[in-house]
């Protein structure tokens, strides 16, 4: 499967797993083809498939509000109005990024939390 593809895949996959029942996001975003490929899916990759699917963008920022953890990474919008990518709790070595165009944020936000949902079952 080619990079385009499985990037536009990874981009519905929040509203892939609302509208699928009784299947976890680390099953959903296997099936991408990301697994075998996340070494060559970067963020502009992302930032390309959102800007094709502007709509997949508040997905992520529901999923983002929606989880449920004591831990992981988040996306939202700031005071100032700009878009805030970061990792909660705060770790040492990870800082709060900060982005003018919420695209690429959202692109930043989706490749730290596949990269989560990846490692997943490493741990």
């Amino acid at each position: 499967m080619e990079k385009h593809n499985i990037s536009k895949n990874i981009v519905f996959l929040p509203g892939r797993f609302y509208a699928v029942e009784n299947i976890s996001i680390y099953f959903l975003l296997r099936d991408t083809g990301y697994f075998e490929m996340h070494d060559q899916i970067t963020e502009a990759n992302l930032f390309e498939a959102l800007i094709q699917y502007p709509e997949c963008i508040n997905q992520w920022l529901s999923w983002s509000e929606d989880k449920r953890s004591n831990s992981g990474w988040y996306f939202k919008q700031s005071e100032n109005g700009k878009y805030v990518v970061g990792y909660f709790p705060t770790k040492d070595g990870l800082k709060i990024n900060e982005y003018s165009e919420i695209a690429k944020a959202c692109a930043a936000f989706i490749k730290h939390e596949i990269e989560d949902i990846r490692n997943e079952l490493k741990e």
